[in-house]
């Protein structure tokens, strides 16, 4: 599939002509983190930030968005990349007010674009990126539920097995 990498800002109308034309915006919800979003916000200047990581916007247009961690060059693992999606607050200096809360996504929604998402953009989609018959299996285990209240949660939570193929590749 044709795909925007590194899609951090983009002039309205974009997302729909994207979704219309089948281009995956790929973004990293790293790169929105407040502790380091001034330095972002400087060199796209000022008129363009209210613009910067419109998440919501994508997914209301039905765009493909596939997110990332943007590993091994950013600083978070994939659940506080997560965080981050699903509330715009720091993952990295705990306080620093959320950018643009507007723009968040539901967990659930942000996990999607992590996984199935992910593996769709890349021509995956009918095998990988779902727990489902037929599929690769390949999965983690937290030690702790990742939607069982505040998303603040997923800072601490641990991977306990990582699954791939449907084989034990980690265990804690």
């Amino acid at each position: 599939r044709h795909r925007i990498e590194h899609l951090e800002y983009a002039a309205p109308g974009t997302a729909g002509r994207m979704a219309r034309l089948g281009v995956t915006a790929s973004m990293q919800p790293v790169h929105a983190d407040p502790a380091i979003f001034a330095n972002w916000a400087a060199q796209i200047g000022d008129d363009r930030v209210a613009r910067a990581f419109a998440w919501s916007e994508y997914d209301e247009a039905g765009a493909l968005l596939a997110f990332s961690t943007d590993a091994p060059t950013a600083p978070y693992e994939a659940l506080a990349n997560m965080y981050v999606a699903a509330t715009r607050a720091s993952a990295l200096v705990p306080g620093v007010p959320a950018v643009d809360p507007t723009q968040a996504l539901p967990l659930e929604r942000a996990i999607a674009h992590a996984t199935r998402d992910a593996a769709a953009s890349i021509g995956d989609g009918s095998w990988r990126g779902r727990i489902a018959v037929g599929y690769a299996a390949d999965f983690v285990v937290l030690d702790a539920d990742p939607f069982a209240g505040d998303p603040a949660l997923l800072l601490g939570t641990r991977i306990s097995q990582t699954v791939i193929a449907g084989r034990t590749v980690y265990e804690s």
